[in-house]
Parts: structure tokens; sequence; C-alpha cells
């Protein structure tokens, strides 16, 4: 994880702090507008709750820090409904932000014409009138014109409550119902995704060759040790000739270094187990999995490439650190490849295949995104918020001449946050034609 200091601390609660305080006065106006009675007992009871939900998180992030709780009922149940109230957050600011920006757009508009545009108006082009004498009486309206304005005084009424309390609650019910479906279809059994991708440019020698790969394992309250070991299980019955591991083997603690490498240190190749780290990867520390990969013939590339013979042709098996867009990376690695080899990147960010394609990579492997871990399926179309954030967010992208430039990016077997996701975990295996 990144550094923690005493600033981002500070800035770690004033932002645990404005947010509750945010979604707050969110829902007292919301009681208030429904008239509800007792309003400020309510209004107090609902300041505890979401402060209590607001704390959650960071009473899972201190569970985890002592090795007896980390795998309690206690810390898995706070993480739980934590990651659950952080999921609604998320669909609730998406909601609430781009509506409050409009409405202040809207009141600033306003606020101009009534104070500025509308008295140089009828300065500028309206002409002076006489005062228009005051009627101190008027005779009764007949009984029913009375009951004509009573109606339309009704029915204004009506329009008013609806257009202040419905945005609230489609507000407050929309991130309810997405997060109640997420939950309904959580999936954990992971799929096995088979393909073959065509290359016009591979060397004979390596048609046919197999390769399994994992990513987004995340170590941790819900990876364990018996879970991953399943997974290589799984792996082995394809009996792959090389694995990919792309990046971000645990959630968010070095102590979930060890549960990793021995949960696939029973992996099987022809040609061994390669990866590549990902971001939680370095926000721990790059240089802890390297010995402790080794010590299980897991070889985690680190800006270089290693070259394999197969049946005389050349295969560059490259390698990089978590890099969103830095070019020198992979530069340094290729000093090290064969120029008449077929090239497999390991990169953990799928984005960086706009870089990969410019230094000459045939096969990219990537992960990082979970296919969003969510995704919404209505009326048989389905729903990617990740592709809104990524220019390759999930799947196979074929580029290049004739495509032969391919990138294919990992849906990930671990979570993310939170312990929510209705995009299936993936293994993928992959043969080369």
């Amino acid at each position: 994880m990144p550094k923690f200091t005493a600033l981002t601390f500070l800035l770690y609660i004033s932002l645990h702090v404005a947010t509750g305080f945010y979604i707050y006065r969110k829902f007292a106006r919301l009681l208030e507008r429904y008239a509800i009675k007792d309003l400020k007992r309510r209004q107090r009871l609902a300041a505890i709750v979401i402060a209590l939900l607001m704390s959650l998180p960071t009473l899972g992030f201190i569970l985890n820090r002592f090795e007896v709780l980390r795998d309690s009922l206690l810390n898995q149940t706070v993480f739980f409904i934590g990651s659950a109230w952080i999921l609604w957050l998320l669909i609730a600011f998406a909601i609430f932000i781009p509506a409050d920006g409009i409405a202040a757009l809207f009141k600033g508009v306003a606020w101009l014409v009534n104070r500025w545009l509308k008295p140089w108006y009828k300065r500028v082009f309206l002409p002076t009138r006489e005062p228009t004498p005051v009627i101190t009486a008027l005779p009764d309206a007949p009984t029913s014109e009375r009951s004509k304005e009573s109606n339309e005084s009704f029915q204004r009424s009506r329009r008013e409550f609806l257009k202040k309390v419905a945005p609230l609650t489609l507000g407050f019910a929309a991130p309810s119902v997405i997060t109640g479906y997420s939950i309904i279809n959580n999936r954990t059994d992971f799929i096995v995704n088979q393909m073959t991708l065509r290359f016009p440019n591979l060397p004979s020698a390596l048609r046919g060759l197999k390769i399994a790969q994992v990513s987004d394992i995340h170590s941790g309250p819900y990876m364990t040790q018996r879970q991953m070991e399943e997974i290589a299980e799984a792996v082995n019955a394809f009996h792959p000739d090389l694995v990919a591991l792309t990046g971000d083997f645990i959630a968010s603690q070095k102590e979930e270094i060890e549960p990793f490498v021995k949960g696939f240190r029973g992996l099987k190749s022809t040609f061994g187990t390669f990866a590549c780290a990902g971001n939680h990867d370095e926000w721990v520390g790059i240089d802890f999995f390297t010995e402790a990969m080794a010590a299980h013939k897991e070889i985690l590339l680190r800006n270089e490439t290693r070259v394999l013979t197969i049946s005389g042709e050349k295969l560059n098996v490259i390698g990089i650190d978590f890099a969103r867009s830095n070019p020198a990376l992979l530069e340094h690695a290729l000093k090290s490849a064969n120029p008449e080899g077929f090239n497999l990147l390991l990169c953990h960010y799928p984005d960086y295949f706009t870089t990969a394609k410019a230094a000459g990579i045939d096969l990219m492997l990537a992960g990082h995104t979970h296919g969003g871990q969510i995704s919404l399926d209505a009326a048989g179309l389905e729903f990617y918020p990740i592709d809104l954030f990524y220019k390759y967010p999930r799947g196979l992208y074929e580029e290049g001449k004739e495509g032969g430039q391919k990138l294919y990016v990992n849906l990930g077997v671990g979570f993310s946050a939170t312990p929510i996701r209705t995009v299936s975990p993936e293994i993928a295996v992959i043969t080369l034609a």
C-alpha cells in the first residue's frame, strides 16, 4: 500500500468525514421532504448509522493487522459489509455529484439572469409605465372558480413535492438496487476461457504452444492458500507449456506473500512459471517477492527477458514492473531479447499495449481491471462500467498488420476493494497458432 504518513492519515480522515457528512446531509434532506414524524430523532439515528458504516473499512484494516483475526468470521463480516458500503458510495457519488454540479450550474445561471440581465433588459428595452392602481377589495369568486383554483394549487403542490423528493429518492434507491443485485449475483467460481490465437509471423516450432494465464490473485482475506492451490490444480489439468502470472499477487499486506507462493508452488508446465508485478505488489515492495518466488521456481521478470529455445526457435518471455506508460522499462527489457524471436510480454497494466505495439510486441498478457468486477445485465444486454475508463478494459484485442499484434486482458481471479463481483473470475488458456 502507498506509504502511510501523518499527512495521508489526515487526508484519509478528512475525506471520510466529508464523505459521511455529504451522504448524511442528503439523507437528512430526504427525511425532511418526506415529512417524516419524529424527524430529529430519525436524523440522529441516520447520523449514527452512517458514522458506523464509514468506520467499517478502517476497522477492517485494523483487524487485518492481527494475524489471529485475519481469517476470522468477524474480520470477514466487517470487510464484506464495509466493501458493500464502499460499492454503494461509489454508485451514489456517480449519481449525486454530477446532479449537484448541474443543479449548481443552473442556479448560477439563474442568479446571473435575475441579478444582472433582467434589470439591464428592463432599463434598456422596456418603457416606463405608470403605476397600477391598487385594488383593496375584490368580490368573491364563484364557487366553481374557487374549486378550480384549489385543484390547480393541489396539482402544483404535488409537482413541487415530486420535484423535490424524486431526485433524492432515485439517488438513494439506484445504488441500493445495484449493490443488492451485485451481492445476490456474486460470482466466486472461476471459469476457464480457452482460445486459439493466430499470428502470421509465428515460427512453426511455436505452433500449438499452450500458455495458461492467471492474474490479479490478491492473496488475502478473500483468497486463501487453499483456494490458490485449487486454481493451480485447475491450471495443471490443461498441461500448459508455460504459465504466466500477470500481477497483483496480494491484496495489501507483506504477510500475504507466503500464502501466495505456497498456493502456486504446485504449478506444472513444460517451460516454467513466469510473472510480472502489479500495482498492489509495488505498494508492498517488489523486492520481497523476487526471492520468495524464486524459492518455488516462479520467475519474477523485472524489466528483463528470458529467451526460451523451443525446437530451435526463440521465444522472448518479457516482463516489466507496473507501468502505465513508461517506455523505458520495455526498452531496457528488450536489450536482452533475441531480435528474431517471438515477443511475449507480461505487463499488468493493459493500456500499456499502445507502447508495446510500437516496440514490436507480438502478444501481450495483462490484467489489472478485473473486468470492473461489476457488470449489469438487463434484457439480455450487459453493461461494463470499466469500459468507460480504459482503452483496453477486458478480453482480446487484435491490432497491427493482419491483426498480428494481440493483447489479452484477463478478468482476474481475486477481488480488489470489495469481495463482490458479478464478472466471473477467469483462468485463460491460450494456444498459439
